[in-house]
């Protein structure tokens, strides 16, 4: 890098301003001096904490040996200003890391290269503006890789710093020189300056906004806590807290609430774990303990916990929005909030959180801390600082629930897990969409998990930011086509006012929870069925939405999706399609009877609507072949041949029907290649609408190529579709499952063939043979009354109800 360009006018400059308050006793940032005694002990006495300490002497001890013969290696890497993000993180992130060992070990060679290196960033720094003030040259990524790492630096290090004998190297004169605080000083008020610019625009206290000022406060914050003049230390916190600007919005005021009642931040399911915001609690709570700040915001440390209940059988996330399946914040937020709890004496809060870290660590084997650094947010070392001693006691089974509803996503997740095998044989899905930043437009989307893969996938978010702008992205994975929903008229799409990002088109009307047995993560009535229904109104296409989502176990390695979907215009009704995509190589189309239905070639989905984004989408849909009217019922497998699983769908007769399979864009984040193949898509178009007649289908995901389902049919009432009936053979059990799923909760159905009566919305009735014996088991999700046969059910006050007879 070039030369400091320092003059002699800094030494007059800095003189004529010290009048200085008291400054902060260091550290401050991540720990406090009396509190480095019970680190050391941790290091002493436990494994995880021995580890973290061994992986930072192994990040930086053959850099300070280095640097201790020959200092001019590492200041002549730093790159110029303006660029060059990795490397500057890299290297800050080292003096980081050395500060760190420097408070652990006092030993002053870790402190040298920390300060040498921090010397070389704020002298340059303090030359000039808030408005000119940069390291790579981005407001919003500097305050994430260098100013938070730079911060640290000096905070770990300050007590050296400020000895009178302290000297740094000066790459321009290739001497030594002291260190001037006054420099560091100037250099802060300038990156403060830069990250909450006071400059711009004032904040709008309770505004809507993006995560982005949530992931530059830690930045905001640690540089705040390194001015040493009280006064302008406070009034800096104070628009940090209280006041904010547009760029750094107030984090009590607008940040804060923006966290709904289930305190989780509102965006796709990758970025609502934002464990920054724990952490900058935790800071503020352990610098101001008088604001008591913790006691405010319980819902947001409770929220971590709903999670744990977002995972499929593989641990893996659901995802809906711009999301990721791999990405999990979760253990530093438990980490957090266990810091929190122990500190101020939250007992409930403080055993849920050492519970999940176990069921986490149980998952990996063992605590078994990894040190990688990342480029953004690293924090990873703060488990030496903040890590609780955990009791080495068996850890429970994880209670997952079946019900699960994210409010803000308008998500609705079912489950059914089994105690073995879980990975195979366990179900999990969900339904549902809305609009809120990192969001995609999808209708009523659903995501399927089966045998070992999210057979069914929702779309996602790619891999790099750059892809996240190319068309394939924003006219295919971002809107409807993308996902597993139905289009109403060839014309779903969505509104650019309002959206999230200009000219996506992504703003829909929210879905809503409207029905569910269990409720949101309460108990079951019985692990073989639950049910959750959703409702949107959708006001962009002028249409009423409907979906049932319902996970039926027949054994303990077989059990099926239930998915009904009702969706009618409340203009003209020409055609509705229902999207469905899965993973694989192959798919067949055949009746209940194995014969392949014939196929020919179409053009049908190679249009749009001619807005910006193309909508619908199915445009990238290739290789498309459609067949004739159907009204048969109909059987489809989709074949994963790299380890032989299999998802059975099941369609029933009596509405007339095109089948079209088609290609599609790869699944983002497939497992065993298929990130890299087509993925199976079959669009079923049907003339008119789909309310009393909704789209009812049967998944049932399987390591065998033959279904245990045999048959299904509609249940009707009148020419009304209600529900379908399903039959499945277990070898010598028979199971019979007649389930009803109407449009209104007090709604009647009554069929005198079966001696079937029900009043209410959802119901199941399982009759099972096996070896001459019949039981019925009588199902009520939500609803009053059910009698099949000689068998009565009533529910109780909260509409739900479950019995076993034995005919």
């Amino acid at each position: 890098m070039k030369g400091f360009q320092l003059v002699f006018f800094f030494s007059v400059l800095f003189c004529s301003n010290l009048t200085f308050a008291q400054s902060n006793k260091h550290p401050v940032i991540w720990i406090t001096e009396e509190e480095r005694e019970q680190v050391i002990a941790n290091t002493e006495k436990y494994d995880w904490a021995k580890s973290i300490l061994g992986q930072l002497h192994e990040h930086v001890d053959a850099f300070m040996v280095s640097h201790k013969s020959n200092p001019e290696v590492i200041l002549k890497s730093i790159p110029t200003f303006g660029g060059n993000l990795n490397e500057h993180n890299r290297i800050l992130t080292l003096a980081a890391e050395s500060g760190m060992l420097y408070y652990l070990s006092k030993d002053e060679n870790y402190a040298q290269l920390s300060a040498d290196i921090i010397a070389a960033y704020t002298y340059p720094l303090a030359l000039k503006t808030p408005q000119t003030t940069q390291i790579m040259g981005d407001a919003f990524h500097d305050p994430r890789t260098c100013y938070n790492m730079l911060a640290l630096a000096f905070d770990f290090t300050y007590t050296f710093l400020n000895k009178n004998q302290t000297h740094i190297y000066n790459l321009n004169t290739r001497q030594s020189q002291p260190f001037q605080n006054e420099i560091a000083q100037q250099a802060f008020k300038n990156i403060v300056g830069n990250i909450l610019q006071e400059y711009g625009e004032s904040d709008k206290h309770g505004q809507f906004i993006s995560n982005h000022p949530v992931l530059t406060a830690p930045g905001a914050l640690y540089s705040i806590l390194c001015i040493d003049d009280s006064v302008e230390r406070e009034r800096l916190f104070n628009v940090f807290w209280e006041k904010g600007t547009k760029h750094q919005p107030s984090f009590k005021h607008t940040i804060l609430p923006m966290f709904s009642g289930q305190g989780i931040w509102p965006e796709s399911l990758s970025y609502s774990f934002m464990p920054n915001i724990s952490l900058v609690l935790n800071i503020v709570d352990r610098i101001k303990p008088e604001m008591n700040i913790t006691k405010d915001y319980q819902h947001i440390f409770n929220g971590n916990f709903l999670f744990t209940n977002l995972r499929h059988p593989d641990r893996r996330f659901v995802r809906f929005g711009d999301s990721k399946r791999n990405n999990d914040f979760t253990e530093a937020n438990y980490r957090y909030a266990l810091h929190i709890a122990s500190r101020r004496g939250y007992t409930a809060l403080a055993k849920e959180s050492m519970e999940a870290l176990k069921k986490n660590y149980a998952a990996k084997g063992g605590r078994k801390p990894n040190m990688s650094n990342t480029t953004y947010d690293n924090s990873n070392f703060l488990e030496l600082f903040w890590g609780v001693p955990i009791p080495e006691t068996n850890v429970g089974e994880i209670s997952y629930k079946p019900t699960v509803i994210v409010e803000h996503a308008g998500v609705a997740l079912q489950r059914n897990y089994v105690k073995e095998y879980n990975e195979l044989y366990g179900l999990c899905g969900i339904i549902g969409g809305a609009h809120y930043v990192h969001s995609h437009l999808t209708g009523i989307s659903m995501e399927l998990y089966g045998a070992g893969y999210v057979m069914a996938p929702n779309a996602g978010l790619p891999a790099t930011v750059e892809e996240r702008q190319i068309p394939l992205h924003e006219h295919y994975y971002r809107i409807y086509a993308g996902n597993n929903t139905v289009v109403v008229n060839g014309t779903s799409h969505g509104r650019d006012e309002g959206s999230w990002k200009g000219k996506a088109n992504v703003w829909q009307n929210k879905t809503i929870n409207i029905a569910a047995e269990p409720k949101h993560l309460e108990e079951p009535i019985t692990d073989k069925f639950s049910f959750a229904t959703q409702y949107l109104k959708d006001e962009i296409n002028n249409a009423d939405q409907e979906r049932t989502l319902s996970v039926i176990r027949t054994s303990d390695t077989t059990a099926y999706y239930f998915d009904m979907f009702r969706s009618k215009s409340l203009g003209e009704n020409k055609f509705h399609d229902y999207l469905y995509h899965n993973i694989g190589d192959a798919v067949h189309l055949t009746d209940l009877k194995a014969k392949e239905l014939a196929l020919t070639e179409t053009d049908r989905y190679q249009n749009d609507i001619g807005d910006v984004v193309h909508a619908p989408g199915w445009r990238y849909f290739e290789d498309t072949k459609t067949t004739e009217q159907v009204s048969d019922a109909i059987k489809v497998r989709f074949d994963i041949k790299y380890d032989n699983r299999y998802m059975h769908m099941f369609i029933p007769g009596d509405v007339s029907r095109a089948y079209t399979t088609a290609l599609a864009p790869p699944t983002r984040e497939a497992k065993n290649g298929y990130v890299n193949k087509k993925t199976q898509v079959l669009a079923i178009r049907q003339n008119g609408e789909a309310w009393d007649r909704p789209f009812v289908s049967v998944f049932e995901p399987s390591l065998n190529p033959k279904s245990s389902i045999e048959a299904v049919e509609h249940l009707k009432s009148g020419t009304k579709i209600v529900g379908i009936k399903v039959v499945t053979r277990l070898g010598e059990k028979t199971i019979t499952d007649h389930i009803i799923s109407q449009d209104d909760s007090k709604a009647i159905y009554k069929n005198t063939k079966l001696k079937l009566a029900f009043r209410g919305r959802f119901a199941i009735i399982r009759s099972e043979e096996y070896k001459g014996k019949e039981s019925t088991q009588l199902y009520i999700g939500e609803g009053e009354n059910l009698k099949y046969k000689k068998c009565k059910l009533k529910s109780d006050a909260s509409k739900k109800a479950f019995q076993v007879f034995d005919n």
